[in-house]
C-alpha cells in the first residue's frame, strides 16, 4: 500500500527532469526566433552558411534580451567581410572556415548582420 503512496510524487519528479531536460537547449522556431537558433542559458547559438547569394537559414529576426549573447557562426564559399550593425562587430570571412562572432545584447533596438561583397543580410537581432 505504501509503494502506492509514492508513485505519484515519483511520477512528478521524473516528468519535471524531463522538462528540464528537453528546454535547455531547444530551438526556437517562428516570430520570436529564426530556424536554428539554439539556446543555452543566457547564450544563444545560430549557424549560417553562405554559398553564393544563398543564406541558410533564411535571413530572420532572433530577439536577444538585454544580458544575453547570440553566438553567430558564418560559413562563406568565399572571402568576405562581416558586419553586425549596433555591436560595431566585424570579421573577415575566410572561403570554408567557419567564423564565430560573440554579440552581447546592450542596447534596445534593431540591428542588422551583413556580408560586403555582395551585400546579403543574414540576420535581424532584435535587442529587447
Amino acid at each position: 500500500m505504501r509503494a502506492f503512496r509514492a508513485l505519484p510524487y515519483a511520477v512528478c519528479v521524473l516528468a519535471l527532469a524531463g522538462a528540464g531536460a528537453c528546454s535547455s537547449a531547444s530551438p526556437e522556431p517562428g516570430a520570436g526566433g529564426a530556424t536554428g537558433v539554439v539556446s543555452t542559458g543566457s547564450v544563444k547559438r545560430l549557424a549560417v552558411t553562405i554559398s553564393g547569394t544563398t543564406v541558410t537559414p533564411a535571413p530572420a529576426q532572433v530577439d536577444l534580451p538585454i544580458g544575453s549573447t547570440l553566438e553567430l557562426v558564418v560559413t562563406s564559399d568565399h572571402d568576405d567581410e562581416l558586419h553586425a550593425h549596433g555591436f560595431d562587430v566585424e570579421a573577415q570571412l575566410k572561403a570554408g572556415a567557419p567564423t564565430t562572432l560573440r554579440l552581447t545584447a546592450t542596447e534596445a533596438g534593431a540591428y542588422e548582420v551583413e556580408t560586403h561583397d555582395p551585400a546579403l543580410t543574414l540576420l535581424t537581432v532584435a535587442v529587447r
